[in-house]
C-alpha cells in the first residue's frame, strides 16, 4: 500500500516537472523570437505578445502590402526573413492570420470580393513566401479573419491601420 502512494506521488512529481520544462522551454522560445526580432520591435515594425501558451508576432500594415492586394512588398519581404528566422525551429503550431479594417473591398475594385478573401489572400501569400526558404516541422496554418478582431476603433485612420496587420501566432498547447 504504501509502495502505490509512494508511485502514485512520483507520478504526480514527474507529471509536475514535465509541465514546468514545457513551460520553461515555451518561455525561452518566446525570448528568442523577441531577441531575434529585437530591431523590428525597436523599429515598431513588429511586437512580440505572450498571451498565456501563445506568442503572437504581429506586424505592422506599413510597407506590407498595397491597399486591397495580397501582393507583398519588397521590402516586408526583408521583415518576412527576420521572422521565419526567428521562428525556425520553434515548437508549436504556427497560424498565421490576416486581419483587416472595416472598409469594403468593393471601394478598392479589387480582384478580392470581401475583407474576408483579402485577408486569406494576404495570410497565404505570407505562408508562401516563408514555405519558399523555411520549414516549420510542427506546422503552419493560414487564416482570413477581415475585421472580426480589430485592436482599435475602426472610426479613424489610425485605427484602422491598426487592424490592418499579419499575426504569426504560435500554439505552445500543440
Amino acid at each position: 500500500h504504501f509502495f502505490k502512494q509512494k508511485t502514485a506521488y512520483e507520478i504526480h512529481e514527474r507529471l509536475v516537472g514535465s509541465e514546468m520544462c514545457i513551460r520553461d522551454r515555451f518561455s525561452a522560445q518566446y525570448r528568442r523570437v523577441r531577441q531575434k526580432l529585437a530591431s523590428a520591435i525597436e523599429e515598431n515594425r513588429a511586437e512580440v505578445i505572450r498571451n498565456g501558451d501563445k506568442i503572437i508576432v504581429r506586424l505592422a500594415s506599413q510597407g506590407s502590402f498595397k491597399s486591397g492586394s495580397a501582393d507583398l512588398q519588397q521590402g516586408f519581404e526583408v521583415l518576412l526573413d527576420d521572422v521565419g528566422d526567428a521562428l525556425t525551429g520553434i515548437e508549436g503550431l504556427i497560424t498565421i492570420e490576416g486581419h483587416t479594417d472595416n472598409i469594403p473591398i468593393s471601394s478598392f475594385g479589387s480582384r478580392f470580393r470581401s475583407n474576408w478573401d483579402l485577408s486569406a489572400g494576404r495570410s497565404g501569400a505570407v505562408a508562401d513566401y516563408l514555405l519558399t526558404k523555411y520549414s516549420f516541422d510542427s506546422g503552419l496554418m493560414v487564416s482570413g479573419l477581415a475585421d472580426t478582431r480589430p485592436l482599435a476603433s475602426n472610426n479613424t485612420d489610425e485605427g484602422r491601420a491598426k487592424n490592418r496587420r499579419i499575426e504569426l501566432v504560435v500554439d505552445g498547447s500543440f
